[in-house]
């Protein structure tokens, strides 16, 4: 408004002289005195021209010039100092413009006046609009003194921030503040809003706030009762964040009654730093508190932490416990409990030569997910892990280390792991020649040998007690039966601690170079090497008088393996030339592999990494048992010798086909079509071992068909035999299945197979993913709240199928055949309406697993959606109408059911 009222100052000098001619200005044509005019009449006309004159301001502090143009005419009354503009007139002053049908100036009594002007049906054509930088003004009358810089604006609509303005009459300040009548304001952008809030009086402060007197809320035209005494609604000018208080929501749920939920405030520390206390209550005497802050900073790193304390009372739950005698309390509410959730992100700018500082945490009491989830994944999801982690690599060496720290957690049996810390260095593959020798590489067949090497350390803490098995007569060894779990706080770290343990591993890799031989062949040999130090190692002893093997613990243990092997592959390509109609050409690509790898029996003695333990003797036939045990935890190596020998073969189908593009040239007139991208066969044979040489066959294979439909096949053939006892269980027996007479080639064990077919054009086309919720509905972080809708697609549609099959090892249990069948997409109904599914059918127990019904209405400047959940312990609906702005995100209408409320 500033550079509007610098304008309006400057008109009256600008047209104290006659006009330049059209194109021409002042500088080019003499300006005569204004007692020397020639013409007698009052007015001068000059020709309409839709070109901008500029007119250089004469005198004074401005030096800018003034640009207007007119298409019908600019008219001049010499005697009343007054100019008239006429249709589409327009004035340019800088970032300041006004456009109307009509402009009058009249600079004796200092008065701009812009209105419109009918046509000859009476339609208002060319409503003044004034623009000055990011602020527009639209009214049917706009009257301004540049001296006293006072105004009077008539049916103006203006906006501010997200918000738009409707008054009768708008008095405007030499403050820029302007003050209206019978004010509307609203966020419909219409020129007849659906809503409004209606109030007498208000006052506007640019850039800064609306401030209005008692308002009440009018929907489609259609006067409510909700209001209050007076309105404040914020307009920053650089929308910067600013405390506030923010407002709850009410309900009643069937587990904690009727509640008082999201009342809160936000903090707005600085521009970088957030912080929002939100707390809720409910009357059978439960709470929840929740913490989070948000800190960015620009170009550097951004992130969010949280913490979440909740209570959760509910006496009749507890005593419904109490009485029932099922032991399957899933669909019984938890009893009384208190709870918290930690949640920290962190995410920084990469740069380079530059360390790397990650955080994501997700972590608390067991059941704080299933009695407080946000979403269907947090509720389902049975696990959640976390981890804090820094990386760098050290600029000009091949070294680079990570300092983590991980912790996981098992929502459903209550286990902890923690890892604190997990350091790791490693050195990434380097040639042997170029790390000792400074001389050039002459191409040597010793210069490809290369050297990599990695070190990882880390302190394992668990509160699972894994379980320890019982010795005697049947020769096992340990005290209880099953894992247990140890309470995770501060009164039993001692516990924890000795429930943990540390290691070291060291792992070295050296490659012996990669060689061609027979010309088509690529020959890798390799050698590797590992080492871990452990802090326990176990010495065993048995006790004669109670039957029992004793457990002798010692402090540093050190375990090592090593292994040597090579692989031999080639690539083969064939092509069967069709020149057909339409097909050209069928290639086919072949990658057979073959590797051999050898490793030492490590459960010899002279290892020391296995002891023969004596663990009782058998009753009936008076015979020692003696076990081979390992001497510690974990890291132990494999027990027997190994020289095995690996085999696979990668097959790759394409077609060459003739385009369909009516564009297509010489150039691109054929296209490839891949008629089946993997179809890989892989076994081995271990010459050491004593029995079942041979490896199961695997059998994988992966394509997509008709550019919409993604196959994915598994199998797993086992080479040899079963054999049923007379109970009918059968046994593996160490004689090949292999029967060409009978056509058996191997017995299948399992078979997995998919079919998701997208059936979307525009998601064939680009293959692209929206994001996962409406941006106006993700600030209630509900599961029954829709998901994204793009209104520009007519329809969706995903299919999705798996089956699973395993055969018996029984006579008396059929095979097992696992059959599920998911749908989701969407539905357009009109331009308005769109309808999403989802949902999930198994055909073994013949029950949805899930399912969801969404529906979503554009409301122009509200939105309408429809939640139903039919099913499962989530089942339940929710309904949503509000406001789409986020200026008045608490403006709704929400109708809910869910799983703890139904």
């Amino acid at each position: 408004m500033r550079h509007f009222l610098i304008f309006l100052l400057l008109l009256p000098f600008t047209f104290l002289s006659p006009p330049a001619a059209v194109g021409q200005t002042t500088e080019q044509a003499p300006v005569a005195p204004q007692d020397t005019v020639p013409a007698p009449q009052d007015t001068a006309a000059v020709s309409a021209t839709q070109d901008s004159v500029a007119v250089p301001a004469p005198g004074g502090d401005i030096e800018t010039t003034i640009k207007y143009s007119a298409r019908d005419s600019i008219q001049f009354e010499v005697d009343r100092e007054v100019v008239h503009l006429y249709g589409d007139a327009k004035i340019n002053y800088g970032d300041v413009s006004l456009e109307a049908a009509y402009i009058e100036l009249n600079y004796e009594t200092n008065l701009v006046t812009a209105t419109w002007l009918p046509d000859s049906t009476g339609k208002e054509l060319g409503v003044p609009v004034f623009t000055d930088a990011s602020q527009t003004y639209e009214a049917k009358k706009i009257a301004y003194n540049y001296k006293t810089r006072r105004g009077r604006i008539s049916e103006v609509v203006t906006r501010q921030g997200e918000g738009y303005i409707h008054a009768e009459v708008v008095k405007r300040n030499e403050k820029e503040e302007f003050y209206g009548l019978h004010s509307r304001y609203t966020t419909c952008d219409l020129a007849h809003p659906h809503f409004y809030i209606s109030s007498e009086k208000f006052k506007v402060i640019p850039n800064s706030k609306v401030m209005t007197g008692p308002f009440n809320l009018v929907i489609g035209d259609i006067p409510t009762p909700l209001g209050f005494l007076f309105g404040l609604f914020p307009t920053p000018k650089n929308q910067k964040r600013a405390s506030g208080i923010q407002v709850p929501t009410f309900g009643e749920s069937r587990a904690r009654g009727f509640y008082l939920s999201g009342l809160g405030y936000y903090f707005a520390w600085n521009d970088y730093i957030g912080t929002t206390v939100r707390g809720d209550i409910y009357s059978l005497g439960g709470y929840n508190i929740d913490t989070q802050t948000d800190y960015v900073n620009r170009y550097d790193y951004r992130g969010s932490i949280g913490i979440t304390y909740d209570y959760f009372k509910n006496d009749e739950a507890d005593v419904e416990r109490a009485r029932s005698t099922s032991e399957n309390l899933y669909d019984i509410l938890p009893e009384s409990q208190r709870t918290f959730w930690i949640r920290w992100s962190h995410t920084p700018v990469q740069k380079p030569g530059r360390g790397r500082f990650t955080a994501s945490v997700n972590a608390g009491s067991q059941l704080h997910q299933r009695l407080n989830y946000t979403n269907s994944a947090n509720y389902l999801s049975p696990s959640f892990s976390s981890q804090v982690s820094y990386q760098k690599t050290i600029p000009n060496s091949p070294f680079s280390y990570t300092v983590s720290a991980r912790q996981s957690q098992n929502t459903v049996t209550g286990s902890m792991d923690f890892v604190l810390p997990d350091m790791s260095l490693s050195m990434s593959t380097v040639s042997l020649y170029e790390l000792f020798s400074n001389a050039p590489a002459t191409g040597a067949w010793y210069e490809n040998f290369t050297i990599g090497y990695s070190l990882r350390a880390r302190n394992e803490v668990s509160n699972r007690v894994p379980a320890r098995r019982l010795s005697g007569v049947n020769g096992i060894i340990g005290e209880t039966r099953q894992d247990t779990t140890l309470e995770v706080g501060f009164d039993n770290l001692a516990d924890l601690w000795k429930n943990g343990k540390q290691e070291a591993t060291h792992n070295l890799s050296i490659g012996l170079g990669n060689y061609k031989v027979f010309r088509f062949f690529n020959f890798s040999p390799s050698v590797s090497y590992g080492e871990t130090w452990l802090d326990e190692k176990y010495t065993y002893r048995f006790d004669p008088d109670s039957q029992k093997v004793d457990v002798d613990t010692t402090g540093f243990g050190r375990v090592y393996q090593y292994s040597a092997g090579a692989s031999l592959s080639t690539t083969i390509y064939g092509t069967a030339y069709i020149k057909g109609k339409r097909v050209e050409a069928i290639r086919h690509l072949i990658r057979p592999s073959i590797s051999y790898s050898y490793r030492p029996d490590f459960s010899d003695g002279r290892f020391g990494f296995y002891q023969d333990v004596l663990t009782g003797v058998n009753p009936a036939t008076n015979e020692a048992r003696v076990q081979t045990l390992s001497r510690f935890r974990t890291g132990a190596p494999g027990m027997s010798l190994s020289s095995a020998l690996g085999f696979s073969i990668d097959n790759n189908i394409e077609m060459k086909v003739r385009s369909k593009s009516d564009s297509a040239t010489a150039e691109n007139q054929f296209e490839k079509v891949s008629l089946i991208d993997n179809l890989r066969i892989s076994s081995g044979y271990d010459f050491a071992a004593d029995s079942f040489n041979l490896a199961p066959i695997r059998l994988t294979m992966s394509t997509r068909l008709f550019k919409f439909l993604d196959v994915t096949f598994s199998s797993s053939f086992d080479p040899y035999k079963l054999e049923y006892s007379d109970t009918g269980v059968g046994r593996r027996v160490n004689e090949y299945y292999f029967d060409p007479q009978h056509l058996r080639l191997a017995r299948l064990t399992n078979a997995n197979l998919n079919l998701r077919a997208n059936l979307n054009p525009n998601a064939r086309k680009t293959d692209e993913t929206g994001p996962t919720n409406l941006p106006m509905l993700q600030r209630d972080e509900t599961p029954l709240l829709p998901e994204y809708i793009d209104f520009k697609i007519p329809w969706t549609l995903a299919l999705d199928f798996t089956m699973y099959y395993s055969p018996s090892n029984s006579l008396a249990s059929p095979a097992r055949v696992d059959r599920t069948m998911g749908i989701n997409g969407t539905l357009g109904i009109t331009e308005k309406w769109q309808v999403s599914y989802n949902g999930t059918y198994d055909f073994t127990s013949q029950n949805i697993s899930y399912a969801t019904v969404n529906i979503t209405r554009d409301l122009h400047c509200w939105d309408m959606s429809i939640s139903w959940i039919p099913f499962g312990l989530q089942r339940g609906y929710n309904l949503t109408i509000q406001a789409r702005s986020a200026l008045l995100q608490d403006l709704k209408l929400t109708k809910r059911r869910s799983g703890w409320n139904r």
